[in-house]
């Protein structure tokens, strides 16, 4: 089955082809369709959604936000109008890409003192995290908000050369970053970081873990980076290895998730456990332990466990394994 998770960017066509053309480029600049996603040092301009229907500012408008719907927010965009005097000398939009008869750019504005006070998003929402508030915009907001604080991050990160330490330009509406000394020249693309997530499975019960950092009733399926020269069944292996001291069998993809906190890819699995001996080997898990089906529906109706947002990657691990109740027992008995 394939999933279509959170902060991702499906309904973005990425104009690949028309990126490279600088009058296009220029044309949606300036074109009554464009709009622009403000972000200010990594916060991003949002607004309580209305009850019904659209804005002139949005594209989107379904009411699929896992929230009540006094609680929903809309991403606020600014017209191409509204942002000529800020694409001066210094300061150029990143395309993020074509949905419909829109064109979205990302636009920086950490350069002001106080984005909020800008004639054009005065009075019309606030710069918030995107973490702690993406969980009540629906789907397209969250994944273009996500996609265009991603980019920018890059392109914060990228503005001088990482081999010789010049100053490097932007190209390709965004795409490129290219070091401007002539003898080095060197071409910088956005990277991501990517990172297994994993739900293991011994029997009928499921490996959870908690972070110390994290309250005492939160516990998570466990992950961790990608090291170089690894697959990604390598690193499954590994980190619950490191993490939890099992040796895991079989390994398999489940899908993917896009996790911008700060510049993340999260790979799902699941794996089948060789034994049950949990023993945490470094700092990073205060605590694991084997759960049933029935240990964590007791304990969220008790509200002693807490799981992770309904928007996250883990939290499909959890629930898809959550729904194949009892068909491991079929399976046992087959195999008898």
């Amino acid at each position: 089955m394939f999933h279509h998770h959170f902060y991702g960017s499906e309904h973005i066509d990425r104009a690949v082809v028309q990126r490279r053309d600088e009058t296009w480029i220029n044309e949606q600049l300036r074109g009554e369709d464009t709009l622009f996603v403000p972000v200010w040092h990594g916060k991003v301009f949002v607004d309580r959604a209305e009850a019904e229907g659209d804005t002139q500012y949005r594209l989107s408008g379904r009411p699929d936000a896992p929230v009540p719907p006094d609680r929903r927010l809309k991403a606020v965009f600014l017209r191409s109008d509204e942002t000529t005097p800020l694409l001066d000398g210094h300061r150029r939009a990143v395309l993020l890409g074509c949905s419909g008869k829109r064109t979205y750019f990302a636009l920086d504005l950490s350069d002001m003192e106080d984005a909020t006070k800008y004639r054009s998003l005065a009075g019309r929402g606030d710069f918030v995290g995107l973490r702690g508030v993406g969980p009540m915009l629906d789907r397209f907001d969250g994944g273009l908000l996500a996609y265009a604080r991603g980019m920018l991050r890059w392109h914060q990160q990228n503005a001088y050369c990482g081999v010789c330490g010049s100053h490097t330009a932007m190209l390709e509406a965004g795409f490129i970053r290219r070091c401007i000394a002539a003898e080095c020249s060197q071409q910088h693309f956005p990277r991501t970081d990517p990172a297994i997530i994993v739900l293991v499975t011994h029997e009928n019960r499921a490996l959870l873990g908690r972070q110390a950092k994290w309250d005492a009733t939160w516990y998570s399926v466990l992950a961790g980076f990608v090291e170089p020269g690894e697959s990604l069944e390598q690193a499954v292996r590994r980190e619950v290895k490191e993490e939890a001291g099992i040796s895991v069998g079989e390994v398999r993809y489940d899908s993917s998730q896009p996790w911008p906190f700060p510049s993340s890819l999260m790979i799902g699995f699941t794996a089948q456990a060789l034994d049950d001996n949990i023993r945490i080997h470094d700092q990073e898990l205060e605590d694991a332990r084997w759960f049933t089906r029935e240990d964590v529906d007791a304990g969220i109706e008790a509200g002693e466990l807490r799981l992770s947002p309904s928007i996250s990657i883990s939290r499909h691990l959890i629930e898809s394994w959550r729904m194949a109740r009892g068909k491991e027992t079929i399976s046992m008995k087959k195999k008898a």
